[in-house]
């Protein structure tokens, strides 16, 4: 993870921490499932405020031991989101941060979280709106904050909130930064990253004094599976 401005993503970073913290604080509790939680980020904060965390994830090449560079916490399974390897009803909370552009049948992967939740457990997750192409060629959709909701919905959860990551000023600066780092296949660094830390930390400000949400780079959905009728 990036930890300066000078950083190409520093930015889109530091809103995504804050803000995916905040829901884990407010949110998060029992029994917690990662849903591919590649090098586990927020693990650290995961173990604070669950009984226990497990991660699953599909990529052992990247993340397994044999990568050299994986997460200090390999994840418990390897397995696709679209077939978790779990009994019904038997986690309190589900994460999945920037996995859903990813999935070829993304109804398909809520479907399943919403399957393995119990009721009254909770989901957050965050997905991109406006973003480039990455990870190639496993990169399929960008969600509206309708469709994240739509999703939601579809798969039998109830949605408590849909909240954009920040507004146009820092998908502006978050993509400009993005184009600088191609000049410095010819080694521009010495103008490259002052640029860098300029525009995004200009950004950062402009989005606080003039925020259009239509132009997010991101959502944080939170929702939670409906207790039977009579239950808690």
């Amino acid at each position: 993870m990036a930890f300066t401005p000078f950083h190409v993503n520093w930015l889109v970073h530091r809103i995504h921490a804050r803000q995916v913290t905040a829901a884990i604080e407010a949110h998060a509790g029992g029994r917690l499932l990662d849903v591919g939680c590649g090098a586990r980020p927020f693990a650290d904060l995961l173990d604070r405020h669950s009984d226990r965390s497990v991660g699953v994830d599909p990529d052992r090449g990247r993340y397994g031991p044999a990568a050299g560079r994986g997460p200090r916490r390999p994840p418990e399974a390897w397995a696709s989101g679209l077939d978790l390897p779990f009994r019904d009803a038997c986690f309190d909370t589900v994460l999945c941060l920037q996995v859903l552009e990813h999935v070829p049948r993304p109804w398909r992967m809520l479907d399943e979280i919403a399957r393995v939740l119990r009721p009254g457990g909770a989901l957050v997750l965050t997905a991109p709106h406006i973003w480039g192409l990455h990870e190639e060629p496993r990169d399929y959709y960008r969600f509206t904050p309708f469709g994240l909701r739509h999703l939601g919905e579809a798969a039998g959860l109830r949605v408590v909130a849909v909240n954009a990551l920040a507004g146009y000023w820092v998908t502006a600066g978050a993509r400009f930064v993005h184009y600088l780092r191609r000049l410095e296949r010819v080694r521009l660094y010495p103008l490259t990253r002052p640029l860098m830390a300029l525009v995004q930390l200009a950004c950062l400000v402009l989005d606080g004094i003039h925020r259009v949400e239509s132009d997010a780079w991101n959502h944080l959905l939170v929702a939670r599976k409906p207790a039977p009728c009579g239950g808690a």
